[in-house]
């Protein structure tokens, strides 16, 4: 099917034959020949995780190419077959809406979501409970071996992978194999603008065996037909669908969402329904003794305050317990049905797919990988469930999600941990600020709804 898009989505290449098109492209073999020397360390990796670092033994099955049968029969029968990528929790919770949309536009089709990590496996598998896909599998490591095993299994019709998620080898196999392929929700990183000039062949191939790139923002896809002046070819169309992941829940302009969440919230971790609670999700290595040192000087201040934690990677629970057992008692998730409840202890969330929820039930709230040097988490959704956010100066992946909360008041930009402490103590305040904080979110993000039906209409219309 031809292009619908005026001439200006289309990438500078997009009329030429590319490099992963032409037979006379070595790039392919250049690549998979320096790659050889590595087959052996690649695969004592995927041993390494699944026996030292216990990952599941399903993990280690799927990064070498098996896709269960199960999951392979739940993918026949019916229209076209979809392969949508999401590597870990923040990426399901990102695609969900994608996933109903393309329910919605393409009713017929079969949904296999890949996950790379087992927490993501788990976070899919509700998605797959909820009739929003059809199969949750491992993806496999990006060895020509392994991929074609997968996608002989599979055999899809398109592939979709969310966000950065850009393995050459399995989209030009994917693509050899007759699927169409596609970014969804794509960004480009400050670290993308630098390394891609770097090494030109390889992103040259990687881009010309995307179809389309749908990104979340007019900057990224600016940035993305920058590159692909740079390297003489890229995504067959570059257009702007917007952040999927503002479809990701509503805002809670009526606070139905968040009485329920409170309500649930402050039952299980012994927090008294007038108390004030922050809540510090996605949190990194060096901030959690940040926020563990401003939350001791704000107590001063407001002496009911509670604190809850949520590590970025749940697996380092243990170690932020440590952490906060030196000056504090700890509460975790996973011991509220069990333990008694200590009125003052600092809350751990040791558990998966639960902070959206938990946001809901804060008075304010802190998004983490924005204080170190990470490129931020998404401060949307605690905004987006109407609660102030305070995040640091690193958001890279983030700014246009970042300016547009700080433009709307619904959020505060810090620069250090003093800033921090200023911030949060500035909305525990201003109660009558943040009761505010729903309408904004509703009158800055209604420009951007949509997003997820705008991706599943284009990728239906090329289907």
């Amino acid at each position: 099917m031809a292009p619908d898009n005026p001439p200006t989505n289309r990438a500078p290449s997009a009329d030429r034959q590319s490099p992963a098109a032409s037979p006379q492209s070595l790039t392919p073999y250049l690549f998979n020949a320096l790659l050889l020397p590595f087959y052996p360390v690649v695969w004592l990796y995927t041993l390494w995780r699944r026996f030292v670092k216990k990952r599941s033994a399903a993990s280690l099955r799927g990064q070498w190419g098996s896709v269960p049968h199960e999951a392979r029969e739940a993918l026949r029968g019916g229209g076209p077959i979809i392969w949508l990528h999401a590597v870990s929790v923040g990426e399901n919770v990102a695609a969900r809406p994608v996933l109903r949309a393309l329910r919605a536009a393409m009713p017929a089709s079969r949904i296999g979501v890949s996950v790379t990590t087992d927490t993501g496996f788990e976070t899919a598998q509700g998605a797959r409970k909820a009739g929003e896909s059809d199969a949750v599998f491992y993806f496999p490591i990006d060895l020509p071996v392994h991929i074609s095993r997968a996608l002989r299994a599979v055999r899809p019709n398109a592939f979709l992978t969310m966000e950065t998620e850009l393995w050459p080898n399995f989209l030009h196999l994917a693509r050899r194999g007759g699927a169409k392929t596609f970014l969804v929700n794509g960004r480009v990183s400050d670290r993308m603008m630098q390394s891609v000039p770097r090494c030109k062949p390889l992103w040259r191939w990687t881009f010309s065996n995307l179809d389309g790139a749908l990104m979340r923002s007019e900057s990224d896809a600016t940035r993305l037909r920058q590159l692909a002046e740079i390297l003489g070819a890229g995504p067959r169309e570059i257009l702007v669908t917007g952040d999927v992941k503002l479809d990701s829940a509503p805002p809670d302009e009526d606070g139905q969402m968040r009485r329920a969440a409170r309500e649930k919230w402050r039952g299980l971790f012994g927090i008294s329904p007038d108390a004030p609670l922050w809540v510090a999700g996605s949190t990194h290595p060096g901030e959690e003794e940040m926020i563990l040192r401003a939350f001791a000087a704000l107590r001063a201040e407001f002496p009911a305050l509670r604190l809850a934690i949520a590590p970025r990677h749940v697996e380092r629970a243990a170690d932020v317990e440590k952490l906060i057992a030196r000056d504090f008692p700890v509460l975790r998730r996973t011991q509220t049905a069990r333990d008694a409840v200590v009125s003052d202890a600092v809350c751990l969330l040791d558990s998966v797919g639960e902070l959206a929820e938990l946001y809901a039930a804060a008075d304010v709230t802190f998004v983490g990988g924005s204080l170190i040097e990470r490129g931020g988490h998404n401060m949307l959704e605690p905004v987006l469930r109407g609660v102030p956010v305070v995040f640091g100066p690193f958001v890279m992946n983030f700014r246009d999600a970042a300016t547009l909360v700080e433009s709307s008041g619904a959020g505060t930009r810090v620069q250090n941990e003093t800033g921090l402490r200023e911030a949060i103590g500035m909305w525990l305040r201003q109660p009558e600020k943040s009761e505010k904080v729903p309408q904004m979110a509703a009158e800055a993000l209604s420009p951007h709804q949509g997003a997820a039906t705008r991706v599943a209409e284009f990728i239906a219309a090329r289907l």
